[in-house]
């Protein structure tokens, strides 16, 4: 008898605990519901300055300001982004590691490169789309082109003697000169580079003849005549380069440009990914955001995970056709 009225009110405290530590285990199921309760960090494929910087340091400080927690931008430039994008991939998938990722490593280097460290595909989750750019070709004001035209005709006059900087091997940067390389017939010198801003260095100081490169960061450099604008990429002129042609306007059908979206590892709780996406596509698609981005040369999209991973879907297909028909290959 003593045994059992000692069991009874051991028994109906564990219920009791039961009862109130139900709740609270639930409660954690549902990352959600709590996220984020500490800092959290994104990752950017590209050197501090480049477009993707721009956004992802837009978007981490209204994201902290929200959260009202630390929201940490990690510049991991390299390898086109493979560095960067295999760095996600073996992240903890819990919502704390993001990319701000591009068409390079995540649509174009996979139908180049056979062996990345990472599948992306299967290791990497489309959260919403950030926003996209057209680029602009650049010359040394040294070279003496003036036009895409100009360009092109010294290019066919030297033959490999021209040439050409970029963000890195499988860089959209490259992909758009090697689509121009295909619809004129000419052959540039690739020299590739770990991130833009670094080629667009070497350009203005003469150590490289041209290159495609964000209109955002190369605007300051044009206007103050270090470099020459020989045409933007996209199918109408761009807002910020009015007098600039498009390369269209002279060889007709190029169209080039590159697009950003954040990225979290595969098997990170749908509910985290809701809330991120929630949140970073209602700051990107508010009026200010699409006004401030816009003066940098990115036009800002927010869409939804779904369209998102559609449009990468769609991409990965894209450019499988593009490396085809070009026939780029890992250098």
């Amino acid at each position: 008898m003593r045994a059992r009225s000692l069991l009874t009110p051991i028994l109906a405290l564990g219920a009791l605990w039961a009862g109130v530590s139900l709740p609270l285990v639930a409660q954690a199921q549902q990352p959600g519901a709590a996220y984020p309760s500490k800092p959290v960090h994104i990752t950017v494929a590209n050197t501090p300055g480049s477009s993707p910087d721009v956004l992802a340091r837009f978007l981490g400080q209204r994201l902290s300001e929200q959260w009202k927690q630390p929201v940490v931008i990690d510049n991991r430039a390299g390898a086109a982004g493979i560095l960067a994008a295999d760095g996600l991939a073996k992240a903890q998938p819990d919502g704390y590691s993001l990319l701000v990722g591009a068409d390079g490593p995540i649509t174009i280097l996979p139908n180049i490169q056979a062996g990345l460290p990472y599948d992306a595909r299967r290791d990497l989750v489309p959260v919403v789309s950030l926003g996209q750019i057209d680029f602009v070709l650049v010359a040394n004001p040294k070279t003496g082109f003036r036009t895409v035209a100009d360009f092109v005709r010294a290019a066919k006059a030297h033959p490999g003697r021209i040439n050409y900087a970029s963000a890195g091997n499988g860089s959209p940067q490259q992909l758009s000169m090697e689509l121009l390389k295909q619809k004129t017939g000419i052959y540039v010198t690739h020299i590739p580079y770990r991130g833009g801003p670094l080629g667009m260095q070497d350009v203005i100081a003469g150590q490289v003849d041209v290159m495609f490169i964000a209109v955002g960061p190369a605007l300051p450099q044009i206007r103050s005549g270090r470099l020459v604008a020989l045409g933007t990429s996209g199918e109408k002129r761009h807002a910020l380069l009015p007098e600039v042609p498009t390369v269209a306007e002279t060889y007709a059908g190029y169209r080039s440009g590159t697009w950003f979206g954040l990225f979290a590892p595969a098997r990170t709780p749908q509910p985290v990914i809701d809330a991120i996406a929630a949140e970073a596509g209602r700051i990107v698609q508010s009026p200010a955001a699409r006004s401030e981005l816009a003066a940098q040369g990115i036009e800002a999209t927010g869409h939804s995970q779904r369209q998102f991973q559609t449009q990468v879907s769609a991409e990965y297909e894209r450019y499988a056709q593009i490396v085809k028909a070009v026939g780029i290959k890992a250098e």
